[in-house]
Parts: structure tokens; sequence; C-alpha cells
């Protein structure tokens, strides 16, 4: 019986699906022992025939129509076999003992939430510019502006043909060369001892996490109502978390993501609504507090000791809130 079924959601990723693909070729973890569930969701771009040419992999292609990577993510976890289940993405490339890292953590009768590490890579780049410029570009510019810089990277990589960095046979020979290709976007690094923050599910992202399948039952999965892009995940944790589900850091079950174009504007009005649909969700503090943390203006520190005092101290009528 294999251990773990890998939910892998892709919408017109076929650029990026192989290296990620490649990765999970190069796993530790016998090949007999996880699954790999494709999930298409509605992509036009050749997705389907990336799939075909890896007969390595223990591999199976579900295609749907498009419904965000909500409804993606749950038709795959309909379709797993396993009782753990691992999400990843098509742009992240996961470390050869990235399966063995997260199944440890789930023991029969567990309750644990396995978030991974997290490194972006510069996986391509303008064909016209040599590599050791551009990832010095990069993290100047991330340097004096760290929220824009990532922008400003994506303009270039939408502006430029683009020719690849990373081949596959370089992540069999040498894995560890993708870190003379680190940039410094990554989000920041959850502490080792997780669970001891009042708001571990701040942590869970979508792209590198596992949790046994009758774990995620009791909770109930992915909320399709966030169909553009950002906080299904955080929603998701956040859940998990009231449930008393234990959220764990292993930073052993690493993935590269593949730093890619995007729209910005696309994905801040995404972004906007799904915030405002979170909050509406699950109206307390706590979570409100998160567009605050969101957008800057309260370090994870002041958050975590925010909803502590809020939990030692609830609100009475007249008494007002400690300001952020």
């Amino acid at each position: 019986m294999i251990k773990a079924s890998v939910i892998l959601p892709c919408f017109n990723k076929a650029r990026l699906l192989p290296l990620s693909l490649a990765g999970f070729t190069n796993q530790s973890e016998s090949p007999k022992d996880f699954e790999i569930i494709v999930v298409d969701d509605g992509s036009t771009d050749g997705t389907a025939r990336v799939v075909r040419q890896r007969t390595r992999l223990n591999l199976r292609y579900l295609r749907k129509p498009n419904a965000g990577p909500s409804s993606a993510r749950n038709h795959g976890i309909a379709h797993a076999l396993a009782a753990i289940l691992i999400f990843s993405d098509p742009d992240m490339i996961p470390c050869p003992d990235f399966i063995r890292s997260h199944v440890v953590h789930h023991p029969p009768g567990s309750r644990n939430a396995v978030i991974g590490g997290k490194k972006d890579v510069l996986a391509q780049l303008p064909w016209w510019m040599p590599r050791w410029p551009f990832v010095a570009l990069a993290t100047g510019l991330h340097g004096r502006f760290p929220r824009r810089s990532r922008i400003v990277l994506s303009l270039l990589l939408r502006a430029f043909s683009t020719r690849p960095l990373i081949r596959e046979p370089q992540l069999s020979r040498e894995f560890g060369s993708l870190d003379r290709l680190l940039l410094p976007f990554s989000v920041p690094e959850p502490p080792p001892d997780l669970q001891q923050l009042a708001i571990p599910w701040v942590f869970l992202l979508s792209g590198n996490f596992s949790i046994r399948s009758e774990t995620l039952q009791q909770s109930g999965a992915f909320d399709e109502t966030f169909r553009g892009w950002g906080l299904e995940d955080i929603e998701l944790g956040y859940r998990l978390h009231k449930h008393g589900v234990q959220f764990i850091y292993e930073r052993a079950a690493l993935s590269y993501h593949q730093v890619h174009a995007f729209s910005p504007s696309r994905n801040n009005a995404a972004l906007a609504v799904n915030l405002q649909r979170f909050i509406a969700k699950h109206p307390c503090r706590e979570v409100a507090l998160h567009e605050a943390y969101l957008a800057g203006d309260i370090s994870l520190e002041r958050y975590d000791a925010l909803v502590r005092h809020s939990q030692l101290e609830p609100a009475v009528a007249g008494k007002p809130r400690e300001p952020i």
C-alpha cells in the first residue's frame, strides 16, 4: 500500500511542471510508496503532454473544468489512495528527502499539519542576460525595495523571452546546485517551536504541507468559494488550528519555488476579495488582525502577542481593545 498521495493542482504551468515532476522522480523514498496526482484545472498550454512523458512515476492525471485551486485540490483529495496527503504546486521543486520528511510525522492516530521549508530559486531569466548580474540585480532590488522587488522581477520575466537555468539532469546529478540560484524572496521561515505560537496557522501554505486524510476530513477541505489567488490555504490552516491540529515545521521537507512572471494587479485584486471573505467567514479578532499583518503594519511577534492578549483577557462590552 502506498504511504502518501501528492496532490499537485495545475493551471497553465506546463513550462514549470517538468522540473517539479523531475524532483519527484529523484526521491529517496521508493516510487512505489507514493503517488502523484496532477489535477489539470482546465489548462490550455499542453499540461497533459508534459504529464504523459513521465513514465518513471506512479502518476495519475485528472482533468476538470477550471474552477480555481481550491476546487482542484479538493478534486485530488477525493481521488487520493493514501492515508497521508502531501500538497505541492507545479512551480515547486521538491528536494530528494521531501516525501520521507513529510511521512515520518504522520504515524497512525496522529493529528499533525506538517509545513515544509521553502526557498525561491531563479529557474529562468531573459534570454539576453547572464545569470550572475540578474541574481545580483534581484538581490540588490530586494535589499532596497523588499515589498516591490518581486514585482520588478516579474515584469522583466514577462517583457522578454526567457531561457531555462535549471535542467532536469542537473537535479539528479547535483541537486544542491540549486542553492547557487537562490533569490531572497521567500516568506519568513516558521520558528522551530511553531506550535508554541498562538497563530501557527499563518504559516500553512498550500505549496508545501501535509496532513492525514481523516484529520482533514474532520475540519473540512479547501473552501471553494476562495477562487482567486491567496488565503485559501491560510483559511484552511485557521480551521485546522481550531480543531486542535498540531502544527509542525519540518525544514528538511524542502521545496524550491521557481520564481516566475505573474500579474500583480490580478493577484492583489483576488487577495483583497479573499481577505474580506476570510474575515466575514470567521468574525473574530485574530482573523481581523490578519489584514494588518499582511499589510506589514504589525510584525509576527506583535500579531502573536495581540492574539494571546485577546485569549487571556476577552473583550467585554464598553472595554476598549488594546490598540495595534
